[in-house]
C-alpha cells in the first residue's frame, strides 16, 4: 500500500469537508436537526446521536444568525473529525464532536484520561477551533 503524498491528503481533506458540509446543509429537518417549538424563532436545535453507542452524544442548542455560521462549524466538525481520526486516539471509541461558533465539545468515552487530553490538543490544533470543551470519559 503507498502512502500519500501531502497535496493528496490535503485534497482528500478538502473533499471530505466539501462533502460534509454539502451533506449538512442538505439534509432534512429529522432526528439530528429537528426544529423544537420551545426555541425561538430564527435558532435551530441540534442533536448528535451515535446509533452505536446511545450514551455518546451531545444536546446543544446552536444560535445561528446566518447559514455561513452554521456552514463554518459543520466544516469545523469534519476537519476535527479527520483530525481525530488521522491522529488515531479516538479509534475504536464512540466519540461525538461537536461545534458552536468555533467551541468544539468532545464527548463520549476513549481509552484514559490520557488519551482525552491527547484527543483535547488535537481538536484544538485545528485551524479555527477557538476553544475546547472536552467531556470525553474514560
Amino acid at each position: 500500500m503507498s502512502r500519500l503524498s501531502r497535496e493528496q491528503t490535503v485534497i482528500a481533506t478538502l473533499l471530505t469537508i466539501t462533502l460534509s458540509v454539502a451533506t449538512y446543509l442538505v439534509m432534512p429537518a429529522g432526528p439530528l436537526d429537528a426544529q423544537d417549538s420551545s426555541v425561538p424563532p430564527g435558532t435551530s436545535t441540534f442533536q448528535s446521536r451515535s446509533q452505536e453507542e446511545e450514551h455518546a452524544h451531545s444536546d446543544t442548542i446552536h444560535r445561528y444568525s446566518s447559514e455561513t455560521a452554521r456552514a463554518h462549524d459543520a466544516m469545523l466538525i469534519a476537519a476535527v473529525k479527520t483530525a481525530l481520526s488521522n491522529d488515531g486516539v479516538t479509534r475504536g471509541h464512540a466519540v461525538v464532536v461537536d461545534c458552536d461558533h468555533g467551541t468544539v465539545t468532545l464527548a463520549g468515552a476513549v481509552a484514559s484520561s490520557v488519551d482525552a487530553r491527547h484527543a483535547a490538543q488535537v481538536a484544538s490544533g485545528v485551524d479555527g477551533v477557538a476553544r475546547v470543551n472536552n467531556k470525553l470519559t474514560w
